[in-house]
């Protein structure tokens, strides 16, 4: 039986075709100074097999383990073991996500989010 991939992170096997199985990363969210911090966990994953894109509020942050950390689709362990990770998450309308910053080091994904101006605490003038 034939096992690879395409250009699309698309499995074959044999004849029968199967896309990537994801698994809900672990991650960790806080406020800090005016922004979001998200940190996703996404070990295994490069920076060339992780995307994160942002349409209509939507956050959506996907990696795909290096084919390395793949077992073969013909071991009976490997049934059901996630080939990547995916996190998706509506932002809220109060962050400005046009200036959005992305790093990754050591597996962690780190996404820093910051309020927009008109968010922010501000004390009000009393004349």
């Amino acid at each position: 039986m034939s096992t690879h991939y395409d250009s699309t992170n698309t499995l074959t096997v044999g004849n029968r075709e199967q896309r990537p199985t994801y698994t809900h990363p672990s991650y960790l969210v806080k406020t800090d100074e005016g922004a979001f911090q998200l940190a996703i966990a996404l070990p295994g994953v490069s920076r060339d097999n992780l995307n994160v894109s942002l349409e209509k509020g939507l956050l959506t942050v996907t990696g795909n383990r290096a084919s390395g950390e793949l077992h073969a689709a013909t071991e009976p362990s490997s049934c059901g073991a996630p080939e990547g990770y995916q996190l998706q998450t509506r932002l809220h309308p109060d962050l400005n996500p046009e200036d959005m910053s992305a790093q990754l080091e050591n597996g962690i994904l780190t996404l820093v989010i910051p309020e927009k101006e008109s968010a922010k605490k501000r004390n009000i003038p009393i004349n």
